[in-house]
């Protein structure tokens, strides 16, 4: 089952998620993780939250996608990405989508 990344409430199956997908800034790679969920140290709320690594030939790594944020809804989507974006040693790029 999905959490969202920024309340950490689960994700029902049968909610709308949205993702925020991020670029790591260049250098940084998260190794051995291709294809997992992951929990990543964010400093800007000092906690981790879950983060999914797409597999090395998946049509999200093959988009230069380096990690998905599940998200439950808008208004936690927008924090989450207010959030990202003071992490700039880290993330180059931050996108929400709606699926």
């Amino acid at each position: 089952m999905l959490k969202c990344a920024w309340c950490m409430k689960k994700i029902k199956e049968d909610k709308e998620v949205f993702t925020i997908n991020i670029k790591f800034v260049e250098g940084k790679k998260i190794s051995d993780s291709d294809g997992r969920m992951i929990h990543i140290h964010l400093e800007s709320r000092n906690t981790s939250v879950p983060m999914i690594i797409p597999g090395e030939n998946s049509e999200a790594k093959l988009e230069g996608i380096d990690g998905i944020f599940t998200i439950c809804s808008q208004k936690c989507g927008d924090k989450m990405r207010a959030s990202l974006a003071k992490e700039i040693a880290m993330f180059k790029d931050v996108v929400m989508n709606a699926t």
